[in-house]
């Protein structure tokens, strides 16, 4: 009777074994996955003009995924943190942040003490960290610190849309590069001109 409690125990065991590494892969397909579904329509998106009717339609599927996607993101972040490179492939991280990136600024400000832990222990760029601090500066109504956020500029008479953009406002913008160059961004005057934009410093 032992020696068969025994074996049961042990089959158990090398069968519990066993589905840990699939839980794990399945999860590194799933977050790049969830990484090519984030990008899908907003490459597309980005080569269009603000003003083309057809950004309507590509904005509405991207929401569509968006929403999707943030439901499962928010279950892995509560459930293991910050995936790890090691355990979940390169593009893991990059994943998770996108989607928090893209979704409601309640979200941004949730996981953004995430995101800086993550970076002070080097699992991701401080950059992407700017990104998401000047993000949720912008949608709450406020300067951005590392004038990574570009809007659209607004017809002054009309009050719609042009196809131009603009970098939006920065706090201390006089010494923005400084900060920039700190979390290893490339000053903001060849970041502009990679989006056809003429910085000029507010005055």
């Amino acid at each position: 009777m032992r020696a068969l409690i025994l074996i049961t125990c042990l089959l158990f065991a090398i069968k519990s074994q066993g589905q840990a590494p699939r839980s794990t892969e399945s999860l590194k397909k799933e977050l790049a996955e969830i990484y090519r579904t984030d990008q899908l329509y907003r490459k597309e998106m980005a080569n269009i003009k603000p003003t083309d009717l057809k950004i309507v339609e590509l904005v509405n599927q991207q929401d569509k995924i968006d929403s999707a996607n943030l439901i499962r993101v928010v279950k892995i972040l509560d459930s293991i943190g910050y995936p790890e490179k090691s355990l979940y492939g390169d593009s893991a991280g990059l994943a998770v942040f996108h989607v928090i990136q893209h979704s409601p600024v309640k979200y941004q400000e949730k996981y953004l003490p995430l995101f800086e832990q993550a970076a002070k222990e080097n699992k991701i760029e401080w950059k992407w960290v700017a990104m998401m601090t000047d993000r949720v500066r912008i949608n709450k109504g406020l300067k951005q610190i590392y004038g990574t956020q570009i809007v659209p500029v607004k017809d002054p008479d009309t009050g719609f849309l042009t196809n131009k953009a603009e970098i939006a406002p920065i706090e201390d913008e006089e010494n923005v590069n400084e900060r920039r160059a700190n979390v290893g961004l490339p000053p903001i005057e060849e970041e502009a001109k990679k989006f056809g934009i003429e910085y000029k410093p507010k005055q």
